[in-house]
């Protein structure tokens, strides 16, 4: 509680943080600890593996679990948890097989501020024994990359939490960049997951997934498409129209 001035207000940040399966108790009350630090207040959690009223959760968190408990929902799949979501940022240590933008915090976040700023965001981070699948990943619109030390490259859960806010919260007064009417016009990720879905029923009725030991990999990489390249609501609808027409013509 160090540092606490309860006579300032909190001016509170809008981007969502997303925790999927988060496995230990005092992590989840250290990544709401450092979200308080800098603003952020809304967290969604995905399948947690623990009783999320545990004691080393509301210890850990130094007060902030009773501020952010009121804001916090849980989900039952990543689906779920980001049918609003229209900016979509994964972290990823490792190098992945996806075609995915990647980059930086700093670089990620002025970029989200500077162009972003009036869409839904969120930041999605993995277990911590394991971090992100590349099916996880290939929802997200950003891999955000935490430069580290090639020889030992883990981070805490809270840590990468820590940072990621940190950098957004330095952020908070830049000045943004023109508007552009496109970009309060992005589809949510429930619209573009319904696109994939229509697509791939499409596919397989076509017998394009042949080779079923790489259909899986096949399908992460279709999805990885349609979300990194931040469609809008417009655009989807043209696409929605392509396969409408081939399906009349087909028929």
């Amino acid at each position: 509680m160090a540092g606490t001035d309860r006579s300032k207000s909190i001016q509170f940040q809008s981007p969502i943080i997303i925790l999927k399966n988060i496995q230990l108790e005092e992590n989840l009350g250290m990544v709401m600890r450092t979200m308080l630090n800098f603003g952020f207040k809304n967290l969604r959690l995905i399948k947690p593996k623990f009783d999320l009223n545990g004691d080393k959760v509301k210890s850990s968190s130094a007060g902030a679990f009773d501020i952010i408990k009121k804001t916090m929902r849980v989900y039952k799949n990543l689906e779920q948890s980001i049918e609003d979501i229209e900016f979509l940022c994964a972290t990823s240590v490792r190098k992945r097989d996806l075609d995915s933008f990647v980059d930086f915090p700093r670089n990620t976040i002025k970029n989200l501020k500077n162009n972003y700023k009036k869409n839904t965001i969120a930041f999605l981070f993995g277990p911590e024994k394991s971090g992100l699948k590349n099916k996880d990943l290939s929802y997200s619109n950003i891999v955000i990359n935490i430069p580290t030390v090639g020889g030992f490259g883990s981070l805490n859960l809270a840590m990468s939490v820590n940072i990621i806010c940190y950098e957004w919260y330095l952020n908070s007064k830049v000045s943004v960049s023109p508007y552009h009417y496109n970009k309060e016009d992005l589809a949510n990720k429930k619209e573009i997951n319904g696109f994939n879905k229509r697509l791939l029923t499409i596919l397989k009725e076509n017998s394009f997934f042949s080779n079923s030991d790489n259909s899986d990999k096949l399908i992460a990489n279709l999805r990885n498409i349609f979300n990194k390249n931040n469609l809008t609501n417009k655009e989807l609808r043209i696409l929605h129209g392509v396969i409408t027409s081939i399906k009349k013509r087909r028929n």
